[in-house]
C-alpha cells in the first residue's frame, strides 16, 4: 500500500505531537522507540521492525542502549541474546562499530550484518544469531546531536533494495524530531 505525501506528512506530525506530550526521562525514551509503531499500518508500509535509542555517556565514553521498541521483532532478539540489552555498551572510539562511526562522523551508517552494530560487546556469531532470530534484514543508524550525542537505529524486515525514498524521508524527519525533543529534555 502506498501512502500519499499528505498521509506521510500527517503521520510525521502525529509523531511530533506524541513526543511533545511525553514526559521527560524514561517515558520520553520509551515513547521515542514506540510511537512510530502506534500506527501499525504506517510502520508496515515502511517495513519497520525495530527502533533503538542509544545515548553517549561522556563520563564513561560508552554508547549505551537506553530504549528498545516493543515489537515482536525486538522481542525475538531479546529472547536469544547472549548479552542482556542494557549491558550492550559500545566504546565511542570503536573503529568497527557503525553506531560509534555514525556518532563520530555525524553521518548515517547502514548494514545488513549486525556484527557491526554489536561489536565489541558481542562477537559476530552472537550478533548474527540475534539478527537471524529477529527477522531483520537491514539496519540504518542515524546520529543524534542533542545533549551528549547518541543515535537511533532503524531496523527493517526488508533488504536495502526495498528501502526507498519514503523510508529515507521518515528516518530523516523522525531523527530531527527526536533530536529537537531531546534538546528540550537536556539538563540545565
Amino acid at each position: 500500500m502506498i501512502f500519499s505525501a499528505q498521509q506521510q506528512n500527517d503521520y510525521i506530525a502525529s509523531l511530533r505531537s506524541a513526543l511533545d506530550d511525553a514526559r521527560d526521562g524514561d517515558d520520553l525514551y520509551r515513547q521515542i522507540v514506540d510511537v512510530p509503531f502506534a500506527t501499525r499500518t504506517q510502520a508496515a508500509h515502511y517495513f519497520l521492525g525495530i527502533i533503538v535509542l542509544l545515548l553517549l555517556n561522556k563520563e564513561t565514553g560508552l554508547i549505551e542502549r537506553v530504549a528498545l521498541s516493543d515489537t515482536d521483532f525486538a522481542q525475538r532478539t531479546l529472547d536469544v541474546s547472549m548479552v542482556p540489552f542494557e549491558q550492550i555498551k559500545i566504546p565511542a572510539g570503536d573503529e568497527v562499530n557503525i553506531i560509534a562511526k555514525a556518532i563520530r562522523e555525524g553521518t548515517p551508517q547502514s548494514t545488513t550484518d549486525w556484527r557491526v552494530l554489536f561489536h565489541p560487546a558481542m562477537d559476530a556469531s552472537q550478533s548474527r544469531i540475534n539478527q537471524a532470530n529477529s527477522g531483520i534484514a537491514y539496519s540504518q543508524v542515524h546520529p543524534l546531536t542533542a545533549n551528549e550525542g547518541g543515535a537511533l537505529i532503524y531496523s527493517f524486515y526488508q533488504y536495502p533494495k526495498e528501502i526507498g525514498e519514503p523510508q529515507r524521508q521518515f528516518m530523516e524527519h523522525y531523527t530531527r524530531i527526536v533530536d529537537e525533543r531531546l534538546r528540550q529534555h537536556a539538563p540545565a
